[in-house]
């Protein structure tokens, strides 16, 4: 399983340097900056042995940039709920170990601003939002501390995956099935707000779920067959 670490508009120099150095520490190699905010030069300062890192980090300007070659996207937030918002329904960092990362390929890890986090739309971009439980009072963390524990919780399961689990579905077969659910949404759920909800919740539940290649083959057939039944005999699958 490979890592990828993606800070958003990084804005404090300090952590940078601080985020480069932990990612070291547990052999992350893949570094993206979206907009970076803090200056690099002084970020090497406090980055130690993650100065080589840092020095060949990835530099983009848009968010999608940072995520091509990827499998899964988890952004992360300090608020992981909130009623009646979709965007707000967050898994905790354990269950995102145990149940996503023993099947993943390559993830992407998404950070955001120190001051303001990730907005609503870079949030929408990603397939899970995690969040790092602690103190009611004061759940905010900072971003360098962020990514030292979630850098943790992952390198505990490295050399503990299962080898007698089937292989799991890729990107492009997910979004396969993706597609053709929201086809089904948008004939059920016209009205737009409801139906951009519908396929965020649906989008959020089979990507959670990590489906086999066997259990995606199976859900695109049902969808198909749904999508057809409801558009008339005259509709084929593409």
């Amino acid at each position: 399983m490979e890592v990828r670490i993606v800070l958003v508009g990084i804005e404090g120099a300090v952590n940078l340097g601080i985020i480069a150095r932990t990612c070291m520490n547990f052999n992350v190699k893949e570094l993206y900056l979206v907009s970076p905010v803090a200056s690099l030069e002084e970020a090497l300062k406090y980055s130690a042995r993650g100065s080589d890192l840092l020095s060949r980090s990835v530099i983009v300007d848009r968010l999608e940039k940072a995520f091509e070659g990827v499998d899964l996207v988890a952004a992360t937030s300090a608020i992981g709920y909130s009623e009646g918002d979709a965007l707000r329904q967050a898994i905790s960092l354990e269950d995102f170990v145990d149940r996503v990362i023993p099947r993943a390929r390559k993830v992407a890890i998404v950070f955001g601003r120190e001051s303001t986090g990730l907005t609503r739309e870079e949030l929408s971009k990603a397939d899970f939002l995690v969040t790092i439980p602690a103190s009611p009072e004061y759940p905010v963390l900072n971003v360098s501390q962020a990514v030292a524990i979630f850098l943790w919780e992952l390198w505990k399961r490295v050399g503990a995956r299962p080898v007698n689990i089937p292989p799991r579905a890729t990107r492009e077969e997910l979004e396969k099935v993706l597609d053709t659910i929201n086809g089904i949404t948008a004939l059920v759920a016209p009205l737009e707000d409801r139906r951009k909800r519908c396929e965020l919740v649906w989008r959020r539940l089979l990507l959670r779920s990590v489906p086999s290649v066997y259990e995606a083959r199976v859900l695109l057939y049902w969808a198909r067959r749904v999508l057809r039944k409801l558009r008339g005999p005259g509709f084929r699958s593409p």
